[in-house]
């Protein structure tokens, strides 16, 4: 088995060039997460209980598979589903991986415990359009602030430890954990049933809510969970060390986003959009005060932005969609006139 220990993480700026409130992030990042190499991996699982029973999600015994400095490791991990509208509505669901700590030690997934795996919805070309845009969500978030989940891409190779199904190949990819984001950013992460808008970090809840604008997503809420759950709905809130305020949202799931534009997503009947394609800014009027600065940044990053969004599909119309789906987010919020109308007079 290979050993290798974490690389020193890059020089984290965004924070301090906004003169945030919150407390810079730290000098650690986990290995895995620093790279922007797509990783190599076979998953041994019995496909078959995964597929039939995915609603259910049961747990199996599974060994994942990597070559690490010329050698191969494997490490032992249990398999979940997890997930709710791709649980219902895929082929292939959503997968949570959990490690064993000590086995993984010196790898390239030192220090990790429970990951989030996210896999095409099925096997076809439009799923893989999906992913490959989420992914680009993700990326994009990540070029704007260091508050936010960091990814990493996978060529996973799904083989059936019963032998009753082929070898089948994925592109897929890991979600950092909202905990290894939280140490990576000096920060804990914080269980609550509600927030207040007062106790969140103005400058990256106005980052957050204008990317949300940008990407045509309404699935989440920087409040509160959905039901009885903890804050926030498709976010994980993480704040400096015994502070009341400074708290920052770091969102994810983003595939009900218009600008990837699932067969199935669809907005809520309470925001009064036909389709998810229809821009709804649901920024807090707060915030108001933080816009011009947070423009500032969005059109600073914006050849970065259509950078990815553009290699985000293999297809030439599916990037031609996302691309004018971002050309007009830039003309709204660059057009005082449109700027009032569809981001001022629309906020909470």
């Amino acid at each position: 088995m290979s050993r290798t220990g974490p690389k020193p993480a890059a020089i984290i700026r965004v924070a301090a060039l906004l003169g945030l409130c919150c407390a810079p992030p730290t000098a650690y990042a986990a290995a895995l997460f620093e790279s922007d190499e797509t990783l190599a991996v076979r998953l041994e699982l019995p496909v078959g209980e995964i597929l039939q029973h995915a609603k259910r999600k049961p747990t199996v015994d599974a060994k994942l598979r990597f070559v690490e400095d010329g050698a191969e490791t494997v490490l032992d991990i249990s398999v979940t589903t997890r997930g709710k509208s791709r649980l219902q509505q895929c082929r292939y669901p959503p997968l949570s991986i959990n490690l064993k700590k000590k086995q993984a030690a010196s790898t390239v997934f030192e220090g990790q415990n429970k990951l989030k795996l996210v896999t095409p919805c099925r096997g076809t070309d439009t799923s893989k359009r999906y992913l490959a845009q989420e992914y680009a969500i993700y990326r994009a978030y990540n070029v704007l602030t260091d508050y936010s989940f960091r990814v990493r891409k996978l060529a996973v190779t799904f083989r059936d430890s019963n032998g009753r199904h082929k070898d089948q190949t994925h592109e897929a990819f890991f979600i950092e954990p909202v905990k290894g984001a939280a140490t990576r950013l000096g920060m804990k992460t914080i269980k609550t049933p509600r927030v207040a808008v007062s106790q969140l970090d103005p400058q990256q809840l106005s980052i957050m809510t204008l990317f949300q604008f940008l990407i045509g997503n309404t699935d989440w809420s920087a409040r509160k969970g959905p039901g009885t759950a903890d804050c926030c709905h498709n976010g994980k809130v993480v704040a400096p060390a015994d502070a009341k305020n400074g708290w920052v949202v770091l969102p994810y799931d983003f595939d009900q986003s218009g600008i990837i534009n699932t067969s199935y997503a669809t907005p809520s009947e309470k925001l009064r959009i036909r389709t998810v394609r229809q821009r709804k800014y649901r920024g807090f009027c707060l915030n108001t005060g933080q816009l011009d600065a947070t423009i500032t940044l969005f059109n600073e990053h914006r050849a970065a932005l259509e950078a990815l969004f553009g290699n985000a599909s293999e297809k030439r119309s599916a990037n031609k969609s996302a691309s004018g789906y971002l050309d007009s987010f830039y003309e709204i919020i660059n057009d005082p006139r449109k700027r009032t109308k569809k981001i001022i007079d629309d906020c909470q």
